[in-house]
């Protein structure tokens, strides 16, 4: 289904561990500047600024501004000062190495490698020696990690830091916001389109960065980090500010470097999953960095991390000239919204096809299935063994993704046989995942307790959930959150083989249209396709299906993989239809009624509901938001949600039913653990 080049990988850990650490980061270097500019043309930070504050744009609003509260322009223009020098970057070499050094001292504490794909770093410094272009770099966000990941990979082959896009959370962390400015960060806050100084101010800012810097810029366009470690819909407001730049012809090109990271074990891993449960994320401080340290007490405790770097994207071949020369007739011209979504969605289906899974995502995967299948028949050591070599053949054959790429340096793992690096591959996940998945005294392999059993949850976002029930729920939303990265490769063909059980070619088609629709947003899949296209990507994944995948255990897979999202639609669907509340009907009190609703459903027999993933907040954002573009729900001014059609509501409830109806039941007594009493197998 997608072609993934064969790219030898490297571990950029292994010279780290031989070579005086001191002696690297203080070595000389002329770090090499991506975009060619000459040198009259490339502004410093205060000609940066300058030229921010004389934009026209810029004064024209302070005009606006000035003229609208009354006071002289003067005053609004030192307000605008002051933004950009909130916000403009301040790039210092010196702290970038001290800085290097404490990272590469943590990088080999916590970590067993850092996989990359070396040849395309070297091919994309061959191209940014002989072109005059802007770079941008674009990767996933997973983790905190990412952006240090970038940068620590940059400084080692002696590449330019960029001009990094961060959030305000790090700007307000004292000692360390001014530190990371230093490293090239330039901050931005969440939202600004209420203010139109701070906006032109900002988007005059980034335009000299994309036209004057003759550093890269990176970016991450999905926004924010990914708690469910899938791929989130790309954000296209700061890719709309550099695209604008192209439009006016600023430069000649940008070129967008997509970035795939995967993590063996995220820094998160265990805050993600509360923040998925409704408990927000402590706010970023330099105390809690300095708490954070406690992941330095375990060896090798977070095992891998991979990153693929893909072919660049060019802006070019979106805002081709015809665009540039119809916008040139208006001074005032805007880049039509279609290329920003063009543009985005090609970084963003980059990024999944370029996605690496680890081991631990097919394990998970894998007794994942094994409790819809077979509840009462945990995995052993040797079954798990035999399922792992299967499902990664057919990863790796049928739908053509590395998983674990092996290190081409190692010559001993060159020398392995298959089935000895299987099951190294097996053994050394397990140890990394040791608190969350263990073997018993049978042999067995069992999920461990998660919950630190918190008596009382602060500013819970939802309803507030039972000990009993978060027991279950920790360690079953945690596994999940090892299985989502599988989605960047097997969304549509998952969605595809749930419609196909038992129904007709014609209602299995309208099935998938349907789900496709509805869970667009859930899992990043390009929307506003034509009805044509639609069918037509239907008929190429039922080709596939028919053609490379015959296997009934992986179609049972591929079907129960979705099955928690669909009944979190099904929730959601039945709230709507059945609002007894007489709290108002906007999204905080909709994500408590449908927590609630999971909670009860999950305690009763024969429920459709079985799987404590349901009760994952961020999953039910993105279905109001699907629901509200498909129009089945209205959304008004205030912020209350209605139903627009009751009848419509209706038949896709009775459509997930019939969904539902046909997936395994019998899961909800394997996420327990066995010390909790009173829990009944749903048979």
């Amino acid at each position: 289904m997608q072609q993934l080049a064969e790219e030898k990988f490297v571990n950029l850990l292994d010279e780290r561990r031989k070579d005086c650490d001191i002696v690297w980061v203080s070595r000389s270097m002329t770090p090499l500047a991506p975009h060619k500019l000459p040198s009259e043309l490339v502004y410093t930070r205060k000609q940066a600024l300058n030229a921010a504050l004389s934009d026209p744009k810029v004064l024209g609003i302070v005009s606006v501004v000035a003229k609208s509260r009354g006071i002289p322009a003067s005053t609004v223009l030192a307000e605008a000062k002051t933004m950009l020098q909130e916000m403009a970057s301040k790039a210092h070499m010196p702290t970038v190495r001290w800085l290097g050094l404490i990272i590469t001292k943590v990088m080999k504490r916590i970590l067993i490698s850092i996989k990359l794909n070396e040849s395309y770093i070297y091919r994309i410094k061959n191209q940014m020696c002989a072109s005059s272009i802007q770079y941008v770099y674009t990767p996933t966000h997973r983790s905190y990690l990412d952006f240090i990941l970038l940068s620590y990979i940059l400084f080692s082959y002696d590449m330019a830091l960029p001009n990094i896009a961060s959030g305000m959370d790090f700007y307000q962390m004292r000692i360390v916001g001014e530190l990371l400015r230093q490293t090239g960060a330039f901050y931005m806050r969440r939202s600004f389109a209420s203010d139109p100084l701070y906006k032109e101010i900002f988007r005059a800012y980034v335009g000299s960065l994309v036209a004057h810097s003759n550093r890269a810029i990176e970016f991450f366009i999905e926004g924010t980090r990914s708690r469910s470690q899938k791929t989130l819909l790309p954000k296209f407001g700061l890719l709309s500010t550099m695209l604008e730049v192209q439009l006016q012809s600023k430069v000649i090109d940008i070129q967008f470097i997509p970035i795939s990271i995967s993590y063996d074990k995220p820094l998160e891993e265990l805050l993600f999953v509360y923040e998925l449960l409704g408990v927000p994320k402590p706010v970023e401080s330099t105390t809690g960095l300095f708490q954070s340290l406690s992941i330095l007490r375990e060896p090798m405790s977070h095992g891998h991390v991979y990153l693929n770097i893909a072919p660049p994207i060019s802006a070019r071949d979106y805002v081709d000239m015809e665009i540039r020369k119809a916008c040139s007739l208006s001074p005032n011209a805007k880049l039509p919204i279609q290329i920003v979504k063009n543009v985005a969605y090609a970084i963003i289906n980059c990024h999944k096809r370029n996605t690496i899974l680890t081991p631990f995502n097919l394990i998970s995967l894998l007794y994942n299935e094994r409790m819809y299948s077979h509840p009462n028949d945990c995995y052993s050591l040797d079954d798990l063994l035999r399922d792992y070599k299967w499902l990664k053949k057919i990863f790796v054959e049928k739908f053509e993704v590395s998983v674990n790429p092996v290190v081409s340096r190692n010559s001993k793992a060159n020398s392995e046989t298959h089935d000895d690096l299987e099951k190294q591959e097996v053994f050394e996940s397990l140890q990394t995942h040791k608190n969350l998945m263990e073997l018993n005294s049978e042999q067995k392999l069992k999920l461990k307790p998660r919950h630190n059993n918190v008596t009382q949850l602060k500013n819970v976002r939802g309803f507030l959930l039972k000990q009993e029930t978060l027991n279950i729920a920790v360690p079953a939303v945690n596994l999940m959150i090892y299985v989502n990265p599988v989605f960047a490769h097997l969304a549509k063909p998952a969605i595809a083989a749930l419609c196909i059980n038992r129904s007709s070619r014609e209602n299995a088609a309208k099935r998938y249209l349907l789900l496709r629709s509805l869970f667009s947003i859930e899992f990043a899949l390009v929307p506003d396709l034509t009805q044509l296209e639609l069918l037509r990507e239907w008929e190429e994944i039922i080709e596939f299906l028919s053609k490379e995948i015959s296997d009934i255990g992986l179609h049972s897979i591929l079907c129960n993989l979705v099955i928690p999202f669909v009944s979190s639609l099904y929730v959601i669907c039945k709230i709507f239809l059945e609002w007894k509340s007489s709290l108002q009907c906007v999204e905080k009190n909709i994500l408590k009624e449908c927590q609630r609703l999971v909670e009860e459903l999950l305690y009763e027999e024969m429920s459709l509901i079985n799987h404590p993933y349901s009760l994952t907040l961020d999953t039910y954002a993105s279905l109001l938001s699907s629901l509200v573009k498909r129009e089945n729900i209205v959304l008004d001014k205030s912020g209350v949600y209605t139903p627009n059609n009751i009848t419509d509501l209706q038949d896709i409830l009775v459509d997930l039913e019939d969904i539902l109806k046909q997936s395994y039941v019998n899961v909800f007594s394997s996420f327990s653990p066995e010390e909790i009493p009173n829990l009944q197998a749903k048979l």
